[in-house]
């Protein structure tokens, strides 16, 4: 062989490493710590919090409509869900180059908001023993909810207001953060858990809900439901369930299934179509915590990947116990070929 050969081998060998070691590098930049994404998201949700309440101390603010609701309710919007969502927004894409974040809102003028450096968050993570995972960013969807309960924040109903982050990882919710801006009670204004790995300490040592025994056996099934819709569902349920059940209306999805994880409610239900935003963070919590959340109608369950539709239109039910016992009760009476 050649001299000259050798060397423009010894050249394709080179080249060929080279080649090797970006391709390598990009896909490692594509790589994501899920440990390093929670923290983020914890801080996330808590600046759009923040945002939300200055904009609730000024004296005045603007109250928009994006419409009517399909039961005929208006749908506001404020300055502060605008807010929120450009801190969340920006501040999660940002960190986290090239990865998915769909929001209930739209950008607007948000290279007015300063926002913070949020990928090394993991002070927040202070006192949490938990393993960490590799994923690729490809397959991770964030979904965030700026500002749940627009309605109530503009009638000061604060108690119903949350900023939520839920990170899917192909298709699956596996963190879910539900922040409460204006809750007062220490320790009780911030909700996470990352399945199979940890849980806020607020969410251990939760009550365990009563068994169907216990509702059979002349115990009270309690219903938390949407203050927008409650009749309706007050009366599906009475035709389900019979005169024997309770039902609470309340506003807000990260209320309402935190309620649920509480023992306050037995299920969530929601017969109407809801938005995913409003629902995966509660989803991911309620799951990480053993209940279970499916559609309604058809008890299939329910995705978040960014190709999944964004509304989920056969209902919803949410519980932490005899999932099954409840969605038979509805199915019974309200087949999903109806709907």
């Amino acid at each position: 062989m050649s001299v000259r050969t050798q060397r423009l081998l010894l050249c394709a060998f080179v080249l060929l490493g080279i080649i090797y070691l970006c391709t390598n590098r990009r896909a490692n930049n594509k790589d994501v710590s899920v440990k390093q994404l929670l923290a983020a998201a914890i801080r996330a949700a808590e600046i759009g919090g923040l945002e939300v309440v200055t904009v609730h101390d000024q004296i005045k603010f603007k109250i928009e409509s994006k419409g009517k609701t399909k039961e005929g309710v208006n749908d506001p919007v404020t300055a502060a869900d605008y807010r929120s969502h450009c801190a969340m927004y920006r501040s999660l894409t940002e960190a986290f180059p090239g990865i998915t974040v769909i929001s209930e809102e739209t950008s607007q003028d948000c290279d007015k908001i300063v926002v913070e450096d949020i990928k090394n968050s993991v002070k927040n993570l202070e006192g949490y023993d938990m393993s960490d995972d590799i994923v690729n960013v490809n397959d991770i969807t964030i979904w965030i909810d700026p500002l749940d309960a627009t309605k109530e924040f503009t009638e000061n109903l604060l108690q119903y207001v949350s900023t939520m982050v839920c990170i899917a990882v192909k298709g699956q919710p596996i963190i879910g953060v539900i922040y409460k801006p204006f809750e007062t009670r220490q320790n009780y204004s911030l909700f996470w858990t990352w399945s199979n790995h940890g849980v806020s300490r607020n969410l251990k040592n939760l009550p365990k809900l009563i068994s169907v025994e216990q509702v059979k056996d002349n115990k009270t099934p309690i219903l938390i439901v949407s203050l927008s819709h409650a009749g309706q569902v007050k009366n599906s349920s009475k035709v389900a369930f019979g005169d024997n059940i309770k039902i609470i209306s309340a506003a807000g999805a990260g209320y309402k299934f935190l309620e649920v994880a509480a023992g306050n409610a037995t299920a969530y239900v929601h017969t109407t179509a809801i938005k995913k935003w409003d629902i995966c963070a509660g989803t991911a919590i309620l799951s990480a915590l053993g209940g279970t959340v499916t559609q309604l109608y058809d008890q299939q369950p329910i995705y978040f990947g960014a190709n999944d539709a964004k509304v989920l239109t056969k209902g919803l039910l949410a519980t932490m116990s005899e999932h099954a016992w409840y969605s038979e009760k509805f199915l019974h009476d309200f087949p999903s070929d109806s709907h």
